[in-house]
Order: C-alpha cells, then sequence, then structure tokens
C-alpha cells in the first residue's frame, strides 16, 4: 500500500483535501487532480502538504466530464483511484447540465479510463448516504410518527424525480452516479473492483480554513450557527466526522476490505445524533466561551431520526467512527482557536 501510486479527484474541496493529507501521510505517492492551475500552489504550501511534495505530482484536468480525460494520467503505474470530486449543490438555470449529467459523466470516466489501465485494482468513490431515501423523505413535512426504518447499504432510491432546487439535483447527481456505478461494473465486468462510499452530514475541523468566518458555511455554519443564536430548520440526525470519511477512502483500497460493495459511514449508529449531546459537550468543554457568550446556546437544531446500520463497515475496515460530542468539540476547538487569533 504505502509507496503506490494513486490519483486522487477532488483534492481542493473539504473532503477531498484531507483524503489528499491522509493518503501522502501514508505514504502513497499521489497524482491530484485540479481543474484550474493556481489551486496547486495554494495546497503545495499547506503545512501537512508541504513536507510530502516529493511524492506529489499535479494533474490538471479543467473539464473531468470529458471522456477520456483521465486515461493520460493514469499512466505509469496507477494502482488505485479515489474519486471524491462531485458538482456541488449551487443554484442553476439548468441542473441536468451543471449538476447531474457531469456527476454521472464524471464518474463513468474515471471507470472507463480505470477499465482501460490494466494497473488499476480499486476505485473508491465518494457517494452518499442521500442515496438510501428520497428527498421527499428527508425534506418533506415529518410524518406524525416517526419512520424508524433502518435503513442498510442495500437501499437505494431508484427512481429519483426531477429535481426542483439544486439541493435536490445534488441528491439526484449522487443516486443516478452510484446506479450508473453498479450497471457499468455488471455490464463491463472489469478487472479493478469498486468501493461506494454513503457518507452522512460530514462536519468537523476544516483544513483549508483560515479564519473564523470560514468555518460558517456549509454543515459547519449549520452547527456551529445553531451553538450561537441560530434556529435551524428540522435536518436528518445523521452525521460523520470529515477525518472518518477521509480515512475510508484510504482503507478503501486495502483488499482486505471486501470490494463491489457500498458502506455507509456515519456516527452514533443506529439511532444517531442527539443535538444536546453538542450543548452538553460545549459546557462541559468551553465553559468560557459560553460565559463570554461566544457560545451563546440561544440556538436550535431539529434532528429527523434517521436510523442506519453499519454494521457491515465496522467489520469491514475495523474501527468506529468519532462520535457527534467530539467532531463538534473539534469543530469549537478550531473555531474559538480563531476567535482567538483573530484578537490580536
Amino acid at each position: 500500500m504505502a509507496g503506490d501510486l494513486i490519483l486522487i479527484t477532488g483534492v481542493s474541496g473539504y473532503i477531498g483535501f484531507k483524503t489528499l493529507v491522509l493518503a501522502l501521510e501514508g505514504g502513497f505517492k499521489v497524482r491530484a487532480v485540479i481543474r484550474k492551475a493556481e489551486q496547486a500552489k495554494k495546497l503545495e504550501s499547506h503545512g501537512r502538504v508541504a513536507p510530502h511534495t516529493k511524492n506529489l505530482q499535479w494533474v490538471l484536468i479543467p473539464d473531468l466530464s470529458k471522456t477520456d480525460s483521465f486515461d493520460p494520467h493514469l499512466k505509469g503505474g496507477v494502482t488505485g483511484i479515489l474519486h471524491v470530486a462531485s458538482p456541488l449543490a449551487d443554484e442553476t438555470d439548468d441542473y441536468d447540465r451543471d449538476i447531474i449529467s457531469p456527476a454521472i459523466k464524471t464518474t463513468l470516466a474515471v471507470l472507463n479510463a480505470a477499465h482501460r489501465t490494466p494497473s488499476v485494482k480499486r476505485v473508491v468513490i465518494t457517494s452518499s448516504a442521500v442515496t438510501l431515501v428520497s428527498f421527499a423523505w428527508m425534506f418533506g413535512p415529518a410524518p406524525p410518527t416517526p419512520d424508524l426504518t433502518l435503513f442498510t447499504a442495500a437501499d437505494i432510491n431508484s427512481k429519483p424525480t426531477k429535481a426542483s432546487s439544486a439541493m435536490e439535483a445534488y441528491f439526484a447527481s449522487k443516486t443516478l452516479s452510484r446506479i450508473a456505478t453498479k450497471e457499468f461494473m455488471e455490464k463491463e465486468k472489469p478487472s479493478f473492483e469498486f468501493v461506494n462510499l454513503l457518507p452522512t452530514m460530514v462536519f468537523g475541523p476544516d483544513e483549508l480554513a483560515t479564519n473564523g468566518q470560514e468555518l460558517m458555511t456549509n454543515s459547519r455554519g449549520m452547527v456551529l450557527g445553531a451553538l450561537m443564536d441560530v434556529k435551524m430548520p428540522e435536518i436528518i440526525g445523521a452525521t460523520v466526522h470529515v477525518d472518518d470519511v477521509a480515512r475510508a477512502h484510504i482503507d478503501g483500497l486495502k483488499s482486505s476490505v471486501p470490494g463491489n460493495r457500498d458502506y455507509i459511514l456515519s456516527s452514533d449508529v443506529p439511532e444517531g445524533i442527539c443535538w444536546e449531546d453538542a450543548e452538553k459537550a460545549v459546557k462541559r468543554y468551553f465553559p468560557e466561551a459560553v460565559e463570554k457568550g461566544i457560545l451563546k446556546l440561544e440556538g436550535s437544531m431539529a434532528l429527523r431520526p434517521w436510523r442506519l446500520d453499519t454494521r457491515e463497515t465496522e467489520e469491514a475496515f475495523g474501527w468506529k467512527p468519532i462520535s457527534f460530542e467530539d467532531t463538534v468539540k473539534e469543530l469549537v476547538e478550531q473555531y474559538l482557536g480563531f476567535v482567538e487569533a483573530e484578537k490580536k
């Protein structure tokens, strides 16, 4: 494993960068895919990347969705691909053109290139747990009584509805890409194996953030905002630490992890997380910040139960995810560090 040459997409993003860091620190030689040349300078100057630049090659691919975009960059003995890149849920006037279609085409471009490269043994793909359920199940009106179905990695929303928002298009892009992967493997029967990772809501510290404001975005901002004074709308009560998602990508390359399977990544299973645990953790570990009103604890986060079975994941990978409470603690530590630094 260590010393193997692998290719990683999405390295400028939240999950992808942490995956890049762990791969380099684990001794891999990495070809890191970027879409803009200027991204390389920022990423390689990071404190956790700079010591490993001798094992790092930058690969510039402006359009990942082109059929043959990856082929030249797999030559020379690439043994594994970590495909993390995916269009984000940004609003647009054409969801299919800008979110759904590029996601599917890029996944298929990766798979086809791997199929044409005999040295590739494993392709690990960042899918999502949102593929397990429908958009309406997650964001529609809450049922009169909680749905206590125990979802497994065998579940899939096989017929996503036409997207009416960027978030719904993102759901569809992940689901249809997962379906396309299964269909490709069944039809082409390539020599490599795939691993689909299905994380729930990913949060935790952000290796690329340089100030507190940069943490107040996406899932990190939702958690931090609720610990201050933001009353968040209801969301699904299932999360996973970004470190565990990155670690699963690296471990997914190991032959000891059964291939051609999907694995759910989520902590505090099967019942899911409890928001009160976040508030208790903040009071326990950061009483001064609460007393000073930096963390007002006047917000809230309503959580809808999402019961998940990750026994197969834990058996295959051999470790349990970091708890929700510890993930909150690490995120808040980073935020308060920025707050303190900005005072100087």
